[in-house]
């Protein structure tokens, strides 16, 4: 059997030319259409090649974190699911100025032990019992943690030219078995008020620049003073369905 490329992870697709070349799906977005097989220039991805791709699905490979601890092997095509969900998917350290990098279940003791002097504790209660909250728009970002379930929180404020986003995020694996929480978010200066209820923490590997595209309170120009956003945050455990 002559493969022309080498069949990455993930795959679930083979197509071949009619003279017996594969190629899987990832790399046959590169080639358009045409077999990059050696000294072979027809056609390729008219025609399946259901024999390769049984053999992909009862393959089993290690995970991508096993140098990180993870002892699985999964199928190919549980592989997207298990590696969301993986304990040892590597986190970054939510403290912009730290380079730290360590799977999930140790990114919270690592804060601890070095960062925990610029943080800011939460109720284990999950009942929405509010924290205040002080975050410098320029530093961007404020660290909230709590010790009985180990998670730690990251509340960011992205300056633009009408005003600075707020929003509230949890370091973690995006998988859905893991624990969901909601937030809601005030700010009251000089009697006006503006109040932000998300339906779920969104929950990220890395803490990033990114302005969100949902899940956020906007507060304008007009209501800022100085460079200090002083909120009430409060962080309430979803029930799993």
């Amino acid at each position: 059997m002559n493969t022309a490329l080498i069949v990455s992870r993930l795959v679930y697709y083979a197509f071949q030319c009619d003279d017996g070349h594969i190629v899987c799906n990832f790399c046959f977005a590169k080639v358009s259409n045409k077999c990059p097989g050696p000294g072979c220039d027809l056609p390729i991805g008219n025609k399946r090649c259901f024999a390769m791709e049984r053999v992909l699905e009862s393959a089993f490979v290690p995970c991508q974190n096993t140098e990180f601890g993870c002892t699985k092997s999964v199928s190919y095509e549980k592989v997207s699911s298990h590696e969301k969900e993986c304990n040892y998917s590597q986190c970054s350290c939510p403290n912009l100025e730290c380079n730290y990098t360590g799977s999930y279940n140790i990114i919270y003791g690592h804060f601890m032990r070095h960062h925990l002097y610029n943080s800011t504790i939460i109720s284990s209660k999950w009942g929405y019992s509010t924290v205040d909250v002080l975050i410098n728009i320029k530093e961007k970002v404020s660290v909230l943690w709590e010790s009985r379930q180990k998670l730690l929180f990251v509340v960011q404020c992205f300056k633009e030219r009408h005003g600075v986003y707020v929003t509230v995020r949890r370091i973690a694996p995006p998988a859905s078995e893991f624990k969901k929480f909601s937030y809601r978010l005030s700010y009251s200066i000089d009697g006006h008020n503006v109040t932000y209820e998300s339906p779920e923490v969104k929950r990220l590997l890395e803490v990033n620049s990114q302005i969100p595209d949902d899940s956020f309170m906007f507060v304008p120009n007009c209501l800022l003073h100085g460079e200090m956003l002083e909120l009430k945050l409060g962080i309430k455990k979803l029930k799993q369905k």
